[in-house]
């Protein structure tokens, strides 16, 4: 350990295994972290890239909170176009049963740099359609698009010309028609499958992303990486939030009666990005699991052999 004196106080830098911790003593003896610098390495899945620039992802925020301590919690409801609704709140489609819609709140308690205690309440809401409609623009506004169109903006009325045209609405009356023959096509209601699949979970995490990510804790979304390689400064506090303590908090919050706590309340809507990285994430997961299951199956269903 190396150590820096100032008056009656020392800096003591700890090496860890992820990153240098900043610790302070005062009388010999060590009170709480001051700040952290971590390693997030994109070779680690702790980031990701979109469009020339660098990110956070889910892994990476778990690493940071290490040292920021946020406590996440979820409240019994949330709002719903003015109702108060079971939290999360799931709509599905009535036919396919696939999900459409999810509105989910989180709440996230911890300490800000100087020590006092910031809530961030945060609100999401997620729609399937919405951002597979963003998806299918995005790809129109590609070089490719514009020799050989496979999707194209019009009114429901006025079909194109040609087989397997498909229309899918915007802002009535416009719409987009798309071939659904055509491999781009495919390939996002591939994707619209996937946000479907992991609706529930894409909605939570990117709900928590998002507090971990504007806690003044923590307080980074971009990053300056090089060699996929980026170093974030965090502070954190020993935690000292005992479980009533924290469900205190989120009662009041919810209430809107906390006292001498500052609270930050927001709707929010997920990025493009955030739920591509989130699907990517959950696939990842889902893969490991199955293989840990194949890993623990029996080698004999009927029993030991003899």
């Amino acid at each position: 350990m190396s150590s820096i004196k100032k008056m009656n106080e020392e800096i003591i830098a700890a090496k860890t295994d992820f990153g240098d911790v900043y610790l302070k003593t005062l009388g010999g003896q060590l009170m709480r972290p001051v700040k952290a610098t971590i390693t997030l390495k994109e070779s680690l899945g702790h980031l990701y890239s979109f469009s020339g620039k660098t990110y956070i992802t889910g892994a990476g925020y778990v690493i940071l909170n290490k040292v920021a301590s946020i406590n996440i919690v979820t409240p019994r409801t949330v709002i719903v176009e003015g109702r108060e609704e079971h939290n999360p709140y799931v709509e599905r489609n009535p036919k396919t049963r696939a999900i459409e819609a999810v509105a989910c709140r989180k709440i996230g308690i911890g300490y800000g740099p100087l020590g006092n205690i910031v809530v961030l309440d945060k609100t999401l809401y997620y729609n399937v359609y919405t951002y597979f409609i963003q998806s299918l623009m995005a790809k129109m506004k590609r070089p490719e698009n514009q020799k050989d169109k496979y999707a194209v903006i019009g009114t429901a009325d006025k079909r194109p010309e040609g087989p397997a045209w498909v229309f899918f609405e915007t802002t009535s009356p416009l719409g987009i028609w798309a071939r659904y023959d055509s491999k781009e096509i495919q390939e996002l209601l591939e994707e619209k499958i996937r946000m479907e699949r992991f609706g529930e979970r894409i909605a939570q995490k990117i709900c928590e992303r998002n507090i971990l990510r504007d806690h003044p804790a923590i307080g980074t979304a971009r990053v300056n990486a090089a060699n996929g390689v980026a170093k974030v400064t965090v502070y954190g506090w020993r935690n000292e939030l005992e479980p009533q303590d924290v469900e205190e908090i989120m009662e009041q919050a919810e209430k809107g009666e906390t006292k001498n706590i500052e609270v930050q309340r927001e709707v929010i809507e997920a990025k493009v990005e955030e739920v591509k990285e989130a699907i990517e994430e959950e696939e990842a997961t889902e893969q490991v699991a199955t293989v840990t299951e194949e890993k623990e199956k029996p080698l004999f269903a009927g029993g030991d052999r003899k």
